[in-house]
């Protein structure tokens, strides 16, 4: 399997085989070649059906849907490869030659890649494309990057401040306390967000709570003491919720770094209670029961069982689903890395960025009695990292 995007005699060609056979899209038109003129490239593909835009002119191809997946195992190489004979022949038209120009702004499902020294994993013979100090976006929040010498300055728009303009002038002298985020308000002025165990304006007041609220921006992130020891094709997760909303993230158990990562999830989408798996090689198996309404902020059970790849889910005490997502049970394991998160991710970070539109939106409720792997002991979620968290104990 491959994906690859290049240039042939001035066209921009998108290739892609998932397994059966190659499919071509070519631009309609050619780039511009005088070195100074910067082009937009937007390429990608929804199961077997492919796209290919250039600076706004677009190009589909439909597929039979045999092969749906993209399995590929190597590295995600920009302008050139390490060996050019690691290039499939399919891939191109030609004889492969490294790419002559620049890149920038490189973003694979919605998340850019730092094309530095410091973000990639490797690379030889790249250079700076700005030719001085400014280099691409280094100014951030509209901020205009100024040459002095080797160096740069930043010149920042009104509201920002800081060397890069990564600074909100309203959180310079902030008053949140109790290591809680400044988060700038479009009303020029700012909001605390609170650590877990604190509340009010400033994150001034103590609390104390079995029973998490989470209000939409909120999130809880559990770092497993025993993931060494754990037998990690044999996993549970028990908890209660409640909520009045039908989409809604209410545990991810896994990194959540990239696709790679493995995990288990439990949610809300579109009316719905989802469970969506992943035991390795990217490839997620989502299971829904669509039998039950959640409302009226009434209290549920959810259990899940994962025995290596067979997934059973009791919701309320009675089995909903029971499936062997692959009988050839090729991946049995759940590497989650000792990782999950209650109600959402971190701030910044959006479900439905996060989770490639498996959920769409952060938790809205209230969750509690959280067991990891028959634990005999539930998760203080108090003493666990979070934000925004409130106390679920009190009847609203």
């Amino acid at each position: 399997d491959f994906l690859c995007i290049s240039l042939i005699n001035g066209f921009v060609q998108l290739r892609y085989n998932l397994g059966d056979r190659t499919l071509i899209l070519e631009s309609l038109q050619k780039v511009t070649i005088n070195g100074s003129t910067w082009h937009v490239i937007k390429a990608g593909r929804i199961g077997a059906e492919g796209y290919l835009d250039l600076d706004g002119i677009n190009v589909t191809e439909k597929a039979s849907a045999k092969m749906s997946y993209l399995d590929t195992n190597t590295d995600f190489y920009v302008g050139g490869v390490s060996y050019l004979h690691l290039v499939n022949p399919m891939a191109i038209a030609s004889e492969p030659v490294g790419f002559q120009g620049c890149i920038r702004e490189v973003i694979i499902n919605n998340q850019e890649l730092q094309l530095t020294e410091l973000g990639a994993k490797d690379g030889s013979n790249v250079g700076d494309c700005d030719g001085t100090a400014c280099g691409y976006n280094i100014c951030r929040n509209g901020g205009k990057c100024i040459v002095n010498g080797t160096t740069f300055a930043c010149r920042c728009s009104p509201h920002w401040a800081g060397n890069t303009c990564n600074q909100s002038v309203y959180c310079l002298n902030n008053l949140c306390r109790h290591q809680s985020l400044c988060i700038p308000s479009q009303s020029f002025s700012y909001s605390c967000l609170c650590t877990s165990g604190w509340v009010g304006r400033y994150c001034e007041n103590k609390i104390s709570f079995s029973t998490a609220k989470f209000i939409g921006n909120s999130y809880i992130k559990f770092i497993d003491p025993n993931y060494k020891t754990r037998d990690l094709q044999f996993t549970t997760v028990s908890l209660n919720f409640s909520t009045t909303e039908t989409e809604g993230l209410i545990i991810w158990m896994g990194k959540a770094q990239n696709e790679e990562n493995d995990f288990l999830a439990i949610g809300l989408y579109n009316k719905i209670l989802k469970i969506a798996v992943n035991l390795g090689e990217r490839v997620s198996v989502s299971m829904s029961y669509s039998k039950a309404t959640f409302c009226c902020n009434k209290w549920h059970h959810i259990l899940i069982i994962q025995n290596q790849t067979l997934i059973k889910a009791y919701l309320d005490n009675s089995l909903i689903i029971s499936e062997d997502i692959d009988p050839h049970k090729k991946f049995v394991a759940l590497n989650y890395d000792g990782i999950s998160y209650l109600g959402g991710f971190e701030y910044g970070r959006k479900v439905n960025v996060v989770t490639q539109e498996i959920f769409k939106r952060d938790f809205i409720g209230k969750i509690k009695d959280v067991v990891f792997f028959q634990d005999p002991q539930k998760i203080d979620l108090i003493k666990s990292e979070g934000y925004n968290v409130y106390n679920g104990d009190e009847q609203n």
